[in-house]
């Protein structure tokens, strides 16, 4: 599963006592419960084939169906456990050998969904039918089997994970059952239908039509998918067969009424996508047809085997006309949606503390396959700055650890976050650099055929992995699966004797933390180093506190403590070496390692043994850096002083020293269109130009960024969009000042068209408008347009964290989220959304706000929230870690921005 949002995932269970599963009221009331079930269903009842016939018709609000369940007993019992939660069962049985049928009913357990069946008598050991009729509403918010309206038409599809197929039918709703499911779905004469797999027959039924699709493969519950309403289907030429895979493919795009003209990129590029993964994998795809389906108004994307949904944005698009991010977009997703159909799909975590082996997997290699299909796409360079981001997070208290344990239905929600994809796929990185990218793959290989169709665990995979590298990969790779944090390894080079790097490790903590820094990890660390005129390099695995290692007869001039950046740890060099690498050795580095190397500045100021002054010095050269991503540490920091200073006098200074940085990058790149194929420079136009006008507010930028934006909407001709008057990179970056400057007329007209538009991008490009109000007059109705009926749910959240990055905004906004919370949770989507709210606060650095926060977010509050408890808590510690930072740090930003250097 994927996200559009940079955040990790967030997955909800609907808390609703009116949605609960209902006992047929023809039934007796049943005894209370003598076992209690927590998490997962007993192991002594085992389904092993669910059949399904759904009577789904998107313009009711309920449907119906029938689910046949097979099962097998290890012993007699009278009470079988199963998951349905929205659901109200009707009528239900079990039948076993033959023997007339055993009328049961149903009892809820709880609100998660666990419930159940109690039989007349009991049902002996062996292998039985469970028979359940039910109706059930469509699903909460976007999960579950739920309803959508665009353009006059209803339409219904799935989300199922991680627990929303119980909200759809009863069923065994946890990774580790993987089943056969044999489906029927009968829908309305002239409706479309689609599921897992292949059409195998249809009849008229009255004014609809039963539609029979194959059996699947064994599959958990949370991977089945139907899609049903006026949809267009976009046959394309089948996936030729290569190397792996003999037969050929069938591909098809499915696409809401009116929209099949616009996924003619997807369908080009997807088939070479998948073949790039079956060639690094060895497998073939396993599944009998590839759908890839646009659903309006979806979070993200969802790996369902044969029907892959994903939210409209990341397949509708003229080539001509999407932005570079949008294509990268569909590259990134894509590549990921189709890795899991090994890791996941084909091979499926036995339990979610293990969904890492989804996730993080997906992440790593739909990252290597988008990079070998279009290098220039630069998909690596992005994982590795979001697992920069995911090293923020990792450092605070409150962080998990990839392979978390599963004590509630919070831990569930929580594994789907930046630790467990970003990190995950960082550790994934490092690992198969230190085993050698073959062997690496080859255990990769092994794994998925002694699994294949089946469960697995970690030590699955690390004892193929360590097969194929002749050592123990296992023990070093667990500790960084099974305790959370960031390794910080401090290095000195050494020439008392033969040269070495004396290395030390212990966990790295910001500032005003109160965790406790002596944990260790068996870390993989590849130096590069010069000595003698050359380049060399030079590995070792640190496993204890303290080791060294050997760089050769000859004291090195430099050494640069991460080889390509491939470690995932914080490092520190002693300063003369430090001092010696600046001189000698930066220029000489990678792009991935001048980020590491800005990263490790950033790391000394935020534990606050590099004051700001010192650290405004050292990164100034960077701001001319031609790598994106080193040029955005320098607006980093002048973003932090400008939040600091806001209201102080000094911010002036800050903004006019900002200016004047970026001022040479800004007559090199300035609003003219960047050629295609240069991804980086494409986006270090598009953050300098952002910066410029949004955070240092150069009034020439600004001036010429408002003529191209009402250009592009059409102010002062016909009204009309016009995406030819400015680079479609940069729209977003014009709209933005566009709606800062707005009057209520030009909102109003700008929220006219928004309203008339089901174009994801374009209506991304006119909410910025929107949601960037700052005249007095239009923030209140900037901020009511999170409840705006006119927006999607998946973007309710826009004009909230648009308002949140103001200062002077940030009170009022936070005031009006805390007297909407629960209307907000009303319409939002439950993936991602709720923990989104929360994390609102995050940007707030005060007690005051810290203690605000704590008192708004009562026990009965968070417990909405699936995941929430642990959300709450690293936006607590955010919060007071920025307190301590400021308290370390202000004094030396507010000398440097007062002296001469500045200026």
């Amino acid at each position: 599963m994927s996200s559009l949002a940079p955040l990790p995932l967030a997955l909800f269970l609907f808390t609703c006592a009116a949605c609960a599963p209902t006992v047929a009221k023809h039934a007796a009331s049943p005894a209370p419960l003598r076992e209690k079930q927590t998490m997962r269903l007993p192991r002594d009842v085992r389904p092993t084939a669910q059949r399904l016939v759904l009577h789904l018709d998107p313009a009711t609000d309920r449907y119906h169906g029938t689910v046949e369940i097979d099962v097998v007993l290890d012993a007699p019992r009278d009470r079988v456990w199963l998951h349905a939660r929205g659901p109200r069962i009707t009528r239900a049985s079990a039948t076993s050998s033959g023997a007339a049928a055993i009328s049961a009913t149903f009892q809820a357990d709880g609100d998660a969904g666990l419930g159940a069946l109690h039989l007349a008598q009991p049902l002996p050991a062996g292998p039985a039918r469970l028979t359940i009729e039910f109706d059930a509403p469509w699903g909460p918010r976007l999960e579950g089997l739920y309803k959508v309206v665009q353009g006059g038409a209803s339409y219904a599809f799935t989300q199922f994970e991680p627990t929303g197929a119980r909200y759809a039918f009863p069923c065994f709703d946890e990774p580790g059952w993987k089943i056969p499911w044999d489906t029927t779905l009968v829908v309305p004469d002239g409706l479309t239908a689609i599921a897992n797999t292949r059409e195998l027959a249809r009849e008229q039924e009255g004014g609809a039509v039963r539609i029979h699709f194959a059996p699947t493969q064994a599959l958990p519950s949370y991977l089945i998918a139907f899609a049903v309403g006026p949809l267009e289907i976009v046959p394309a030429p089948d996936v030729p067969p290569n190397a792996v895979r003999k037969r050929p493919l069938p591909l098809r795009a499915v696409t809401a009424r009116g929209r099949s003209k616009e996924v003619a990129y997807a369908l080009a590029h997807t088939g070479e996508l998948l073949a790039a993964l079956e060639l690094f994998v060895g497998h073939e795809y396993p599944y009998d047809k590839l759908d890839i389906i646009a659903v309006p108004d979806k979070g993200g994307a969802m790996e369902n085997p044969g029907a892959i949904t994903f939210n409209d944005y990341l397949l509708l698009f003229d080539e001509a006309k999407a932005p570079l991010a949008q294509r990268r977009r569909y590259a990134s997703v894509m590549a990921h949606e189709l890795a899991h159909q090994w890791t996941g799909n084909l091979v499926t975590a036995a339990w979610w503390n293990d969904i890492w082996l989804n996730e993080a997997f997906a992440t790593w290699l739909g990252t290597g396959a988008a990079d070998r299909w279009n290098p220039k796409l630069e998909a690596g360079s992005d994982l590795f700055d979001s697992i920069q981001l995911a090293m923020g997070s990792d450092a605070l208290v409150s962080a998990r650890a990839i392979r978390q344990p599963i004590a509630s239905t919070n831990d569930i929600e929580n594994g789907f976050d930046i630790i467990t994809y970003r990190k995950g796929g960082g550790v994934l990185a490092m690992f198969e650099r230190w085993v050698g990218p073959d062997r690496f793959r080859l255990g990769l290989t092994d794994y998925l055929a002694a699994h294949r169709h089946g469960t697995a665990t970690a030590d699955d995979f690390l004892d193929a992995v360590s097969a194929r590298a002749g050592k123990d990969v296992k023990t070093p790779f667990h500790t960084f699966l099974d305790q959370p944090g960031v390794p910080f390894v401090e290095a000195e080079v050494k020439c008392d004797g033969a040269p070495r790097l004396a290395l030390r490790q212990s966990r790295f903590f910001p500032v005003g933390s109160t965790g406790d820094p002596k944990k260790t990890w068996q870390i993989p660390i590849c130096v590069r180093y010069a000595a003698a005129g050359k380049i060399e390099e030079a590995c070792t695995l640190l496993s204890t506190a303290e080791g060294s290692l050997p760089l050769g007869p000859t004291c090195p001039t430099w050494v640069f403590p991460n080889a390509d950046a491939a470690g995932y740890y914080r490092y520190a060099l002693k300063e003369p070496d430090l001092a010696n690498l600046r001189r000698s050795g930066y220029a000489l580095l990678t792009a991935r390692e001048r980020i590491a190397y800005a990263g490790s500045l950033h790391a000394a100021f935020t534990r606050g043994t590099l004051p700001m002054q010192a650290l405004l010095l050292a990164a100034t050269p960077l701001a001319a850096d031609p790598d994106h991503s080193v040029a955005a540490e320098p607006m980093a920091l002048i973003t932090q002083a400008r939040e600091w200073f806001y209201d102080d006098p000094l911010r002036a200074a800050i903004e006019g020293w900002g200016r004047r940085l970026l001022a040479p990058q800004l007559r090199t790149l300035g609003w003219r269109p960047v050629r295609d194929d240069d991804t980086n420079r494409v986006q270090l136009q598009v953050s300098v130009l952002s910066f410029l006008t949004t955070i240092v507010r150069d009034p020439a930028v600004r001036a010429e960024a408002l003529g191209l934006g009402l250009a592009w909407l059409g102010e002062g001709k016909d009204g009309k969009i016009h995406p030819e008057a400015i680079s479609r990179d940069l729209v977003w970056v014009a709209l933005a000042v566009v709606g800062e400057e707005a009057d209520r007329a030009r909102w109003d007209r700008v929220h006219v068209l928004l309203a008339s538009s089901d174009d994801a991008q374009r209506r991304a490009n006119l909410l910025t408008v929107l949601a960037n109000a700052r005249r007095p007059e239009l923030v209140p109705v900037a901020r009511a347009l999170a409840l705006d009926p006119t927006l999607r749910a998946t973007e309710v959240m826009t004009p909230l964290v648009a308002q949140m990055q103001e200062p002077a905004l940030r009170d009022a906004t936070w005031t009006w989220v805390k007297a909407h919370f629960d209307e907000i949770l009303a319409v939002a989507p439950k993936h991602h959304t709720p923990t989104a709210l929360i994390g609102l606060g995050a940007v707030f650095c005060d007690e005051a706000h810290a203690a605000d926060l704590e008192a708004f977010f009562t026990p009965a509050r968070i417990a909405q929230i699936e995941g929430g408890p642990r959300v709450l808590a690293a936006t607590l510690e955010t919060v007071r870690l920025c307190v301590a930072r400021r308290r370390v740090q202000e004094p030396s930003a507010r000398a440097f921005f007062r002296s001469p250097q500045a200026p």
